[in-house]
């Protein structure tokens, strides 16, 4: 039977990228988003980054109610783990629903997991997360963005077409991201992440958290960390093909250690390639502040393809 429940406020990241929790039942919650170019990656392409902040609310958002039945008010939560594993490939238009359901609770933890689809109701990723009660969070309007978050939203910028960038190896592209030679895409501007460093297997950056990121906590929201654990390991990634040759994130694991701030100062993406085959790289991405601060460690499998024959 379906019930209305409770529903949790959404925060800054929703608002921006245009997430509604639509309907709520005694059991599950879904969540719909956008899919569009402000999303896309320096390819032109919808990648995980593009739903991060998605996958965090999908399971986020049931993991908080079954905590919150369990108490018998209100609690506030933030995700401790979360693991995404892609299916289809992501719609480039349109939009994309998650229902999420919570698998248990005690007092302390949840344990939630959802399936995001796409218009047609193609599976594209399966998401598994925990939450912890951490006490009473802060409040934010969820459908009024201040003005000073809205002017922390940067301007779209665009992504090179494909035929430009013919002929030029993975490695070869994100050293032109690098040295600006090459657009970095829409996604990362609005990540405020810049590439400093590039080599075969390695990748180093840094990300400007801004006021739009923050969760009800004043941190950078889970969701937009999968963003950024998903860009800088799929630029790992990009470094190992060769001209004509594509990749694709299989499975992201993310375990959050702590958030940085938001807005707060700048902190540092690093990815490595520590194990790559013909087919399947393995690649650890890790989130760092000035102080050596650990902010996220996350796990990618990365399927590479060959270039198709001319």
């Amino acid at each position: 039977m379906t019930s209305t429940t409770h529903i949790t406020a959404l925060d800054r990241p929703a608002v921006v990228m245009g997430i509604t929790r639509d309907a709520t039942s005694s059991d599950s919650v879904r969540i719909t988003q956008p899919i569009g170019p402000m999303l896309f990656d320096h390819r032109g392409l919808t990648t995980l980054g593009s739903m991060g902040v998605l996958t965090d609310i999908v399971v986020g958002a049931p993991a908080a109610d079954a905590l919150r039945t369990r108490a018998g008010a209100p609690v506030g939560t933030v995700l401790a783990q979360l693991s995404v594993s892609t299916a289809n490939p992501f719609p480039s238009e349109g939009g994309i629903a998650g229902t999420g359901r919570a698998l248990h609770a005690d007092d302390a933890t949840a344990l939630a997991a959802a399936e995001i689809v796409d218009d047609s109701g193609r599976l594209v990723a399966h998401v598994a997360g925990r939450a912890m009660a951490v006490g009473r969070a802060r409040t934010d309007d969820p459908e009024i963005l201040p003005v000073a978050v809205a002017h922390s939203v940067p301007e779209p910028e665009p992504w090179d077409e494909p035929a430009s960038l013919t002929g030029r190896s993975g490695l070869g592209i994100v050293q032109g991201i690098v040295d600006g030679t090459v657009a970095r895409g829409p996604l990362a501007a609005l990540l405020a992440l810049r590439l400093r460093h590039a080599e075969r297997g390695l990748v180093d950056g840094t990300l400007t958290p801004g006021a739009w990121m923050a969760n009800p906590y004043g941190s950078i929201q889970g969701g937009v960390l999968v963003s950024v654990a998903d860009a800088i390991s799929g630029l790992a990634a990009q470094t190992l093909t060769e001209p004509g040759g594509r990749y694709r994130i299989l499975n992201l694991s993310v375990d959050y250690l702590r958030s940085p701030d938001a807005p707060g100062p700048d902190v540092r993406a690093r990815a490595e390639v520590v194990r790559a085959g013909r087919r399947l790289a393995t690649i650890e991405a890790q989130l760092t502040g000035d102080d050596g601060t650990v902010y996220f460690r996350a796990h990618a499998n990365t399927q590479l393809f060959a270039a198709a024959p001319a």
